[in-house]
């Protein structure tokens, strides 16, 4: 892994280094799932929601028979800097049924968070102070299509876009010249909208489901802006960036009524972004959902991460669901503990607080 670039020293009045990425990439990273997902270990791709919406397969939203809206949060207390006792920007998730079997869905959910400080002696004369906090948002639109009792497609479009703020102090160690003794700035990186197709598939019978979704490459515009404190001066720089594609597929069987099982598997490519790599992998995710009556549902799942932002991670997570009036609207609890070891092979630990709270358009009325 390349974890800082080389250091390019520009001195004439100002002294400045080029633009230095964070060690973690674009940072923690989760993947976009509602608190009923999260609670079945993160199984949703073969799974249909008549109430929600999974960016991870939206053709399992096709048997939706009424528009509605999900809003989901995050809590997390664990050892990333990131995430610790900090809330995750709300999910949002709606879908819109039309004549003719199609539904309408978008959702916008948070994908990585960085919260990251490094000091550094830049060269034998200049030591530095770098910081970073920001991250990357994911957005979806599309629109599936149900053809029969059975069988539903889904065709849309996913948006990654982010911005990471760094501020930068670069003291002389050294008696160089006494032209400049420090330099202080802030590097603004904006990740433009980068777009990419999003295809899908659902099976659904009485006692069976099937699902499998693709995510295309999305490539977009990197914009690096500095502004320095003590002088007017600016500066900037443009590039690209890609992120690659993701594959999932899931399977469901419901062996009685009111007893769900299903199991997920989430595979993608090698991440190379501002100067650090994030290995391919896969996630393998197992859970079950059991209806309890009047509107009361329990679940458990778990999940084994094989590669990617946390090798070998394993997550652990339950969960319970409220359905009122009929399904009218309701909401979802999950929490969940993951632990690890680091690249430097220390034990990690995370533990998580999922709430979603879903409506239809039936809570209008008929």
């Amino acid at each position: 892994m390349t974890l800082l670039p080389c250091i390019v020293f520009v001195i004439s009045g100002i002294f400045s280094v080029d633009y230095l990425p964070p060690p973690d990439g674009i940072g923690s990273e989760i993947l976009p799932l509602n608190s009923r997902s999260y609670g079945m270990g993160g199984v949703c791709a073969g799974v249909p929601g008549s109430t929600g919406f999974s960016m991870l397969n939206p053709a399992a939203s096709a048997w939706a028979a009424a528009g509605g809206i999900n809003l989901s949060g995050r809590y997390s207390e664990g050892d990333l800097q990131a995430w610790d006792n900090q809330l995750d920007f709300p999910t949002v998730s709606a879908f819109v049924p039309l004549p003719g079997g199609i539904v309408l869905c978008g959702a916008i959910d948070a994908r990585s968070r960085i919260d990251s400080e490094l000091q550094m002696d830049v060269s034998d004369d200049y030591a530095g102070e770098f910081s970073w906090a920001g991250g990357m948002t994911e957005t979806y639109t599309g629109l599936s299509l149900r053809i029969s009792d059975w069988l539903a497609f889904s065709v849309g479009g996913r948006c990654s876009f982010g911005n990471i703020v760094s501020d930068v102090t670069l003291t002389q160690t050294a008696l160089i010249t006494p032209t400049s003794d420090s330099s202080v700035y802030r590097d603004d990186a904006h990740f433009r909208m980068a777009w990419g197709g999003v295809f899908g598939i659902m099976v659904k019978t009485e006692r069976f489901g099937l699902g499998f979704s693709i995510s295309t490459d999305r490539k977009g515009n990197l914009e690096v802006d500095r502004d320095f404190l003590e002088s007017s001066e600016t500066d900037s720089s443009r590039s690209m960036y890609s992120l690659p594609g993701e594959v999932s597929i899931g399977i469901s069987f419901r062996p009685i009524e009111r007893l769900l099982i299903g199991a997920d598997i989430y595979s993608r490519k090698a991440l190379n972004i501002l100067g650090t790599r994030t290995d391919p992998g896969n996630v393998y995710s197992v859970g079950a959902e059991v209806y309890a009556g009047s509107g009361v549902t329990f679940r458990s799942g778990f999940s084994s991460m094989d590669g990617l932002w946390r090798d070998k991670a394993s997550t652990f997570t339950t969960g319970c669901g409220y359905s009122f009036s009929e399904g009218r609207a309701g909401v979802d609890i999950a929490a969940g503990y993951q632990y690890w070891r680091d690249m430097e092979d220390i034990f990690q630990e995370e533990t998580v607080l999922s709430i979603s709270i879903w409506t239809t358009e039936k809570w209008l009325g008929e």
